[in-house]
């Protein structure tokens, strides 16, 4: 794989939102490589924070190390995606074995997305319901499937998406980094259109903003991904900012 790095607009932020006293999201990225990894932390006592961070800040050394050596080497598409797969994996064995050797650590985990664009492809790691959705045509499709209580159930048929939306089934996630000694990853990679974006996302904004206002704030903002992903973070924090909040845009 020798495809010519596209260069990448890219913003992102993070926000505590209005009810949490911590802010437990972390977020990085690096604009010129195409890399954006984004993480929502869960444990009492910030553990949570260190959680997120451990994750963001040890997939995004180990993928800008891959892509720098890909410029150089040839890697094939196939092992890109392995790598993310086995790099976000071994951050999984990172937090879990902290947790275990600090009881102010223990019970804490994380999500996380983890994105590389190459040329006209990305290729997404995910654990957790921190999403990545394209923007493409004035709508948004998720790009990533949540793994939490609430989509096994709209997966059994219990619920529609719509119905999910405001069922009191409580916020559960059903795989997150650190927990449990291994984890599986989701991994996949999408073709990219010329003026695509990417919104690589927190469940603090998707708890209280639907896809179709997502569409509409990117749409109307979309000659300035730092307006819109400000935008966003307000709009999530106008409908009750329950959570942190986190969001990160990139664009082909």
């Amino acid at each position: 794989m020798s495809e010519t790095q596209t260069l990448l607009k890219i913003a992102g932020y993070t926000d505590t939102g209005l009810r949490r006293e911590y802010n437990q999201d972390h977020i990085g990225f690096d604009q010129e490589l195409g890399i954006a990894v984004l993480a929502d932390g869960m444990g009492g006592h910030k553990a949570g924070e260190v959680a997120a961070h451990m994750a963001v800040k040890f997939v995004l050394e180990k993928l800008r190390k891959f892509v720098l050596q890909e410029n150089s080497v040839s890697i094939t598409g196939s092992q890109l995606l392995e790598f993310v797969s086995n790099t976000i994996s071994s951050s999984n064995t990172k937090i879990y074995s902290a947790q275990e050797a600090e009881e102010a650590y223990k019970g804490m985990g994380t999500t996380i997305v983890a994105t590389v664009v190459i040329g006209s492809q990305i290729y997404v790691g995910h654990v957790g319901d921190s999403r990545l959705y394209l923007y493409r045509n004035r709508t948004v499709q998720r790009l990533t499937k949540d793994h939490s209580l609430v989509q096994d159930l709209i997966d059994r048929g219990f619920y529609t998406e719509r119905e999910a939306r405001s069922a009191s089934v409580g916020h559960v996630v059903t795989r997150a980094l650190g927990t449990r000694p291994e984890v599986e990853v989701d991994a996949n990679e999408e073709p990219l259109q010329a003026y695509d974006l990417l919104l690589l996302c927190s469940d603090g904004l998707t708890d209280m903003v639907s896809d179709w206002q997502i569409a509409e704030v990117i749409d109307e903002n979309i000659a300035d991904l730092e307006v819109a992903a400000k935008k966003l973070i307000a709009l999530a924090n106008h409908y009750g900012g329950k959570d942190n909040i986190s969001v990160i845009l990139m664009q082909t």
